[in-house]
């Protein structure tokens, strides 16, 4: 297990992780820049409330985006069943 420290939203944080420490600092960077994002946006009174906002933007990102994935794979695997039916 590998100690580092993180800075997210002018904050640092003493991370503990297996594995991937650029992946985690990746993490950290994107965190980052959502909450200044959100911050700039919003200008909300605590910096609980800007990681809220920040947390509630990046799940709705991966909500919307995994909609957009299911929706393709709909789509492609009716094609399929479609060239299928063709076929026998």
């Amino acid at each position: 297990m590998e100690t580092f420290t993180v800075s997210v939203f002018g904050s640092e944080y003493n991370i503990k992780a297996d594995g991937d420490v650029e992946h985690v600092m990746k993490v950290a960077r994107i965190v980052d820049q959502r909450m200044r994002e959100m911050d700039r946006r919003h200008q909300q009174p605590s910096t609980g409330r800007t990681a809220v906002l920040a947390c509630m933007s990046l799940v709705d990102e991966q909500l919307t985006a995994g909609r957009a994935d299911m929706t393709w794979a709909d789509r492609r695997v009716a094609s399929l069943i479609d060239k299928l039916g063709t076929v026998v």
